[in-house]
């Protein structure tokens, strides 16, 4: 820069003694000018020396400076790994602890919801009415339980356990089967059964239902009616247990429906299958009436026949039939009467005639009551498919979610075939008795018809093959 400004200088003065035409001067003023420059440029060589070892001493201590934050840069990055690493190592073991504390947290609420659930439905509750703000606090969603938490949860389940195994009498309130309070005595057993009784005396089991009690349906027999008016008087030590919580009592009520409201649920085919059950009825009956005379009759009849037969009163046992003609028997014996003197091919063949001309009325609606058997369950089983034809419709209409309204068409199909089955299995048993009666009547029938063979032979109305070719 220094020297920049020199030339400037020199081209100047040699310009201006040119245009003066003074040389001499110009001379001199160049080396004026020479020597000011040169002594400019030992002050610029100075200045340069000067700076140039005051920047090079500033260097000095800059890379000094630099190799210090170097060395410092280089702990602090060997610091900040180390603390990364830490800071991992705490993640991580912050993680188990999370994971940790989470599964303890998820226990701790299971098991107060599994508490909530038992303690909603237990006969101890209305007893600790605090257990619902507890169970409340520890299931909050924002907030952790703790070893307080834990510590009410393990109260509760022992306070629950001590309750098993107490006996205890109170008066209380409980909401009775007309959905209205009431106030009585309580006991209640364990966490088995509870159990009360009004002023009025009126007894009865309770069942929790939503932290509250509620008087169970139906009522105690009389038999454990007594047992628990005895141990409320003191008289007793023994009291009945409930342990369905007046479920058993409930169920038992509804059972305990009318003949009429059992026949309305299985519709309108039970009355065609009652009325199969009144006709068999009705037919057994007079079978059983018709046989029991003929099978009674036929022997007091037969014994007096054969003894007109073997005194030879041909007359008298002929009209002796024929005054008994309501009975089979004698009808039997009128016909083959008429028949003496031949053969005994040709008697034998005459009873068997009138036996056969007596087997209908004998067998008479045998098989109208075989039919009948066989229609009541069909008839059951048509109650069965027109009962799961409505069940399906309802539920196409409906869908599944309501049980109870498919209980229509399952009451139908089950009670029709309930009822065929029930018609049918008694007919076909008095069936096979009446056959076996009338087998049995034909039986001695027959029995009797060899001993009137026999007697007729005694007394030579029955001709021999013999005597008839020899006729012949």
């Amino acid at each position: 820069m220094n020297r920049l400004i020199l030339a400037l200088t020199l081209m100047a003065s040699l310009a201006t003694a040119a245009h003066g035409q003074d040389w001499s001067r110009a001379a001199r003023a160049a080396t004026e000018v020479a020597q000011a420059t040169r002594e400019n440029a030992r002050e610029t060589l100075d200045i340069i020396a000067r700076e140039r070892q005051e920047l090079t001493g500033e260097r000095a201590a800059l890379q000094r400076g630099i190799d210090t934050r170097q060395r410092e840069f280089d702990a602090l990055k060997a610091e900040y790994e180390t603390l990364l690493a830490r800071e991992a190592a705490l993640e991580e073991e912050l993680a188990a602890q999370a994971h940790e504390i989470r599964t303890i947290d998820g226990a701790i609420r299971t098991s107060a919801k599994q508490a909530r659930d038992a303690f909603h439905e237990s006969l101890t509750t209305p007893e600790q009415p605090e257990r619902a703000p507890m169970l409340d606090d520890i299931l909050q969603p924002d907030r952790f339980a703790g070893l307080q938490g834990i510590r009410n949860l393990l109260t509760l389940y022992l306070d629950e356990m001590q309750s098993s195994g107490e006996i205890v009498r109170r008066t209380g309130t409980f909401i009775g089967t007309d959905g209205l309070e009431q106030s009585g005595e309580m006991v209640r057993i364990g966490t088995f059964t509870q159990a009360y009784r009004l002023s009025d005396g009126s007894l009865g089991f309770l069942r929790p239902a939503g932290g509250d009690l509620v008087a169970a349906q139906g009522t105690p027999g009389w038999s454990l009616s007594r047992e628990m008016n005895a141990f409320f008087d003191g008289k007793a030590d023994t009291f009945p247990l409930d342990i369905s919580n007046g479920a058993a009592l409930a169920r038992l009520k509804q059972q305990q429906r009318g003949i009429g409201e059992w026949l309305a649920s299985g519709g309108l085919l039970v009355w065609p299958i009652i009325l199969v059950g009144v006709v068999a009825l009705g037919l057994v009956a007079e079978r059983f009436y018709f046989l029991s005379r003929v099978r009674g009759n036929s022997d007091r009849n037969m014994k007096t026949i054969l003894g007109l037969v073997n005194a030879g009163e041909w007359k008298q046992c002929r009209d002796f039939c024929r005054e008994r003609s309501q009975f089979p028997t004698c009808r039997i014996i009128d016909h083959t009467l008429k028949y003496m003197g031949n053969t005994k091919e040709v008697v034998e063949n005459a009873y068997q005639e009138g036996l056969l001309k007596e087997l209908p009325a004998l067998e008479r609606f045998l098989p109208t009551l075989n039919v009948l058997a066989a229609v009541a369950p069909l008839l059951g089983l048509l109650g069965t498919v027109t009962g799961m034809i409505n069940t399906f419709q309802i539920i196409t209409v409906h869908g599944t979610g309501d049980p109870r309204m498919m209980s229509g068409g399952i009451s139908e199909a089950l009670v029709t075939t309930q009822l065929g089955l029930a018609v049918a299995v008694p007919i076909i048993i008095l069936h096979h008795i009446l056959e076996r009666r009338v087998d049995a009547i034909v039986g001695d029938m027959e029995e009797k018809g060899t001993g009137l063979a026999v007697a007729l032979m005694k007394k030579g109305q029955i001709i021999k093959p013999e005597e008839l070719n020899a006729a012949a």
